[in-house]
């Protein structure tokens, strides 16, 4: 049986720093492994949940990784009946002495899901769990989950992602448009007039050509790209034919000019990646992406349409701004040990020493054996 440290009461009392009689409370009796079809149906029935929570994220990362990252599930149960899954990935590094547990993958939205209503004094006990019970943590906190807006997620680095609120139906957001961001609507006509349409990729090969438009878009970014993904991790996606997972292209005259990768979950519509070829920018054609993924997304009853964290670059926040996406605060919490800190520091000592050597140096085999990530 799980018993929480004392020092974790603070998580237990309410924001206004009073607290429930101890019969009262919630507490966590048990945490096991989860299963497949336990993660699979609370992925399916929480309200909250995006994309990222799902197996099938972390099935796609497993494989990617080559198995570097792997998915370890908690099912966690409470004295009162009420249930909860985190859905986890570890690594090991460093001849395997460094475990580092990651709540979800590419820096995505992780936390607990359930198919129950959890209170703030669940929610708390999740978070102290994450905090203090899983070492090495990297967790982007969900900004869907409206329970963790009272909880205190220790040190993190302040981060937001930009939304659009679907929940009053297209024709509402359209006006909204019209009225509010004149120049969003411009855009999409323009687009429109110049001949762009849009459509869902249907084949491998425009998988293919639209990652031909994310090389150029890398080409083009230079050291501004804070992430570089292989052809592997798009066709994998691709081959497994999810109706979770859409590719929207822009097509001008029969090019490929721009795409936008989604990923949807119950209530929720994620964008997780997009390219554009610079040679067609004056068509707008992300500006047309943009609208009519989010008809789309209205008539299938979704009620977010998440834009993702934009890594600080001005021009991508004033983007999202101008489509009036919202702000939605979304902290990195990113704990690791004492011990992990001082092996990887020692790594990267050996790392700067070794890399004046010839790659047949003995001492540069003699570090991949010590410090193998």
């Amino acid at each position: 049986m799980l018993r929480l440290p004392v020092s974790l009461s603070a998580f237990l009392r309410g924001r206004q720093g009073r607290e429930a009689p101890p019969e009262f409370l919630p507490r966590i009796s048990h945490v096991r492994p989860a299963t497949p079809s336990e993660w699979d149906e609370a992925w399916r029935h929480c309200e909250y949940a995006t994309y990222f929570h799902s197996r099938e994220w972390a099935d796609i990362w497993q494989v990617y990784s080559e198995g570097r990252l792997r998915s370890r599930p908690r099912f966690i149960s409470f004295r009162d009946g009420a249930t909860a899954l985190l859905p986890l990935m570890m690594r090991k590094t460093h001849k395997n002495l460094i475990r580092t547990y990651v709540s979800s993958p590419a820096g995505t939205f992780g936390g607990w899901i359930s198919r129950e209503r959890l209170s703030p004094a669940h929610a708390r006990l999740l978070a102290a769990y994450l905090l203090h019970r899983c070492g090495n943590i990297h967790w982007r906190v969900n900004p869907y989950d409206e329970l963790l807006r009272g909880v205190d997620v220790g040190p993190h680095e302040q981060d937001c992602t930009h939304a659009l609120d679907l929940s009053a139906g297209f024709d509402t957001l359209a006006a909204e448009w019209a009225s509010n961001h004149a120049a969003a609507m411009r855009n999409v006509r323009r687009a429109r007039d110049a001949g762009v349409s849009i459509r869902r990729a249907t084949s491998i090969e425009e998988w293919r050509r639209y990652y031909q438009v994310y090389e150029a878009s890398l080409r083009r970014w230079g050291d501004r790209a804070h992430q570089r993904y292989k052809s592997e991790l798009f066709l994998d996606m691709a081959r497994r034919h999810s109706s979770h997972v859409r590719l929207w292209l822009a097509v001008y005259r029969g090019v490929i000019v721009a795409g936008a990768l989604c990923l949807y979950a119950k209530r929720h519509v994620a964008y997780w990646h997009g390219a554009a070829l610079e040679e067609y920018f004056q068509f707008r054609p992300v500006n047309l992406l943009m609208f009519e993924i989010a008809r789309d997304a209205c008539s299938g009853g979704y009620s977010w349409f998440d834009l993702g964290p934009s890594a600080g670059l001005e021009g991508v926040i004033r983007f999202k701004r101008s489509l009036g996406a919202r702000e939605l605060s979304c902290p990195y919490v990113k704990i690791e040990s004492p011990y992990k800190r001082y092996v990887s520091q020692w790594d990267d000592r050996a790392r700067y020493y070794t890399s004046r050597l010839s790659e047949g140096s003995p001492f540069i085999a003699l570090r991949r054996r010590l410090f193998r990530r």
